[in-house]
């Protein structure tokens, strides 16, 4: 049975490339550009919608991303690895917290200062604004 199919699959290969050899040059130029139009035209309104070689092009792009990423993450991770990043996480959050509440504890202190020794306003909001362009930068 596997004599046969070999038979049939090399006596095929031949016969096509016989039958090719029939066609005559020009038919063959004008079917490949027709071919190649056909992959390269653009349909629909302004040519909003894309070519079939770019539709090609972006499903096996898309074919070959999706699948390194599914090898990434089927990959173990360490949980040391995992206690390191969680760890970072937690102190930067602490980081960002400390400077929140020490930018506000010292606009309440500057305002409470500003406020019990009765100021001239217009100072009063010049040094305020001075402190809020400071700490936004």
């Amino acid at each position: 049975m596997e004599i046969n199919t070999e038979m049939n699959k090399i006596f095929g290969k031949e016969m096509a490339k016989l039958f090719a050899e029939t066609i005559p040059e020009e038919d063959l130029q004008k079917a490949a550009s027709a071919a190649w139009t056909s992959l390269n035209s653009k349909s629909g309104w302004g040519y909003s919608q894309s070519s079939e070689i770019e539709r090609l092009i972006r499903e096996q792009i898309l074919e070959r991303l999706h699948s390194k990423i599914e090898a990434i993450l089927t990959e173990p991770v360490a949980d040391d690895i995992l206690e390191k990043k969680a760890r970072e996480l937690v102190e930067k959050a602490r980081k960002v917290g400390e400077e929140a509440i020490i930018k506000d504890i010292a606009n309440h202190m500057v305002e409470a200062t500003l406020s019990v020794y009765g100021r001239n306003s217009d100072i009063v909001a010049e040094v305020l604004n001075e402190l809020y362009i400071r700490n936004n930068q």
